[in-house]
């Protein structure tokens, strides 16, 4: 037996003999309630996969609200360059969230090695870095699980970190109902119900949902979330965004091979904070 898989037995039996720890609240009690640990599960890696426009940041963004709440340090890495400040003005008010954006986005597993490794924080997300290595990510749930963080991986649909015990959520929107009364077609072809002279108004929508399917770490199950308005863009607090950070939303995905390029500032490193400045 080689040397290192003898370090990686050794490494899951001191593992295995650990209390369990309860999970971080994810804010939707639907999820927590079917998640094996109650919670997205610290010292572990969770990866959200979806494709864009689905309801990944949304979902990360009640993650991150709910774990503020409970007194944690967050860490959020845009590793992409392309999260919305106004989007998160509401969170703006706390010290303890972290926004880091990477002068390329191939830094983001770095920015995450060195959040993880200091332990404090409780929740470090990474989100728009590109696929990472099987050693990479192991690195990584390692330095989570010596700091009991729960680290969280952002990432399109197919792609996957392939470590072994990390549990996988997809999400999807929901299909929206129209909510409409129920005609009587007997009525209406006796004559007792007139059509209108004006075409009806359209019916009214149902709020949007989210679906999010389990797919690792428990029990496949599927349940729908609701998509809350979001109440950050009608902060009091005063808002603006840091001139010196381009806003490149939807340009990552144009040139995704420029990115390394224009991505930053002649002053800006590694790791940052101050992205949202309030006034």
């Amino acid at each position: 037996m080689s040397l290192a898989a003898l370090r990686q037995q050794l490494a899951e039996l001191v593992e295995g003999t650990r209390p369990a720890l309860p999970g971080l609240p994810t804010g939707f009690a639907a999820l927590d309630a079917v998640l094996p640990d109650h919670g997205l599960p610290r010292g572990r890696l969770t990866e959200i996969a979806g494709t864009p426009g689905s309801g990944r940041t949304t979902i990360a963004r009640q993650l991150v609200a709910t774990t503020l709440h409970a007194g944690w340090w967050v860490a959020y890495i845009d590793a992409s360059r392309t999260l919305a400040a106004r989007d998160w003005a509401a969170l703006g008010a706390h010290d303890s969230l972290w926004v880091v954006r990477p002068d390329t986005p191939q830094r983001g597993a770095w920015c995450a090695d060195v959040l993880l490794r200091s332990g404090a924080f409780g929740l470090v997300i990474l989100d728009g870095a590109p696929a990472l290595s099987r050693e990479i990510a192991v690195r990584l749930v390692r330095l989570a699980r010596a700091s009991d963080a729960a680290f969280v991986l952002l990432a399109p649909d197919n792609q996957h970190a392939g470590v072994a015990g990390a549990l996988q959520l997809r999400v999807q929107r929901a299909r929206a109902k129209r909510t409409t009364e129920p005609l009587d077609l007997t009525a209406r072809l006796e004559g007792q119900v007139r059509a209108p002279a004006s075409p009806p108004a359209p019916a009214p929508m149902s709020p949007r949902r989210l679906l999010i399917s389990v797919e690792k770490g428990g029990p496949p199950a599927r349940v729908e979330v609701p998509c809350a308005a979001d109440e950050s863009r009608h902060a009091a607090r005063g808002v603006r965004e840091n001139p010196q950070i381009p806003d490149r939303r939807g340009v990552a995905r144009r040139d995704r091979n420029k990115r390394g390029a224009r991505a930053g500032g002649a002053g800006e490193r590694a790791i940052r904070r101050g992205d949202v400045a309030l006034g």
